[in-house]
């Protein structure tokens, strides 16, 4: 899974995330847990698993649940929640989990901005989501886009500091496998050239940003080649002429040279700013 704050693959190395916005998060007045869904009751061992949190079942158990991670979205179960419209319930304790419903859950950033119709997968922060762009198992569709988030800065495996935004969404939950439609991506630009801005980016890049990136590529290329031929040229016709203005050619060879390698940093820099911007 790539991830928008770049990328590429993003994994959480800071602790007691989910537990902080878990606490921040169910202070929200925005009738977090108004939903129409069906409930079934679950078993967890976990202090962290609120309300809205992204839940799996653990392994080798088929009824006990513990915080979603994106190391294993093949035991993606539901979303708790605490009011939901119908409990399926054998009479014990535990925590309720949509399995089937509309319902609001956390999501996250990292992998692009979320808007209405987004499949939502599980983050690498636990029991949070995210938007879904690869195929991979998913825990519904997001009925609205993310707004009234909170910010958080973590840290990537590299060690970056990498600001995070997490909200709630209201989620029509249906676990599933979710193959990307091909048909609906981009097809303006080849997707090598995609996967590779988002790389550079560290985020999901649209295609216009890419094609922009691409002319400044082609321009660099066109000017460096006609720098270089122009100045071969005239060296060869001056050493011709008179074969004693080598040193003097030399001299020209080397300005263009350096002339060549600004030209080649400032392009550099351009296309980084508009991946990035």
């Amino acid at each position: 899974m790539r991830f928008s704050l770049g990328t590429t693959r993003l994994q959480i190395v800071s602790g007691g995330v989910f537990m902080a916005f878990a606490v921040m998060l169910s202070a929200l007045p925005a009738a977090a847990q108004s939903n129409s869904s069906i409930a079934q009751q679950f078993q967890t061992n976990e202090r962290d698993v609120t309300s809205a949190a992204l839940v799996s079942m653990q392994k080798g158990s088929s009824s006990t649940l513990e915080l979603a991670t994106s190391d294993h979205p093949e035991r993606l179960t539901g979303v708790v929640s605490e009011k939901p419209l119908i409990e399926l319930s054998n009479g014990g304790s535990g925590v309720q989990v949509v399995t089937s419903g509309l319902t609001k859950a956390l999501v996250s950033d990292i992998n692009g901005k979320i808007v209405a119709g987004d499949k939502i997968t599980i983050s690498p922060i636990e029991g949070v989501g995210m938007k879904a762009i690869d195929n991979t198992t998913v825990v519904g569709t997001a009925q609205t886009g993310l707004s009234n988030t909170h910010t958080k800065t973590i840290k990537d495996a590299s060690g970056k500091d990498v600001k995070v935004h997490i909200g709630l969404v209201p989620v029509q939950v249906s676990v599933s496998f979710y193959n990307v439609d091909k048909g609906t991506q981009s097809t303006l630009v080849p997707s090598f050239m995609q996967q590779l801005a988002n790389d550079v980016a560290g985020r999901n890049v649209s295609p216009v940003r890419v094609l922009i990136a691409g002319l400044i590529l082609l321009l660099l290329f066109i000017c460096v080649t006609v720098l270089l031929y122009s100045a071969v040229r005239s060296s060869i016709i001056s050493i011709g002429r008179n074969p004693l203005s080598e040193h003097a050619v030399r001299k020209s060879l080397l300005q263009v040279g350096m002339t060549v390698l600004a030209v080649l940093l400032f392009a550099v820099a351009l296309i980084y700013i508009v991946l990035k911007a």
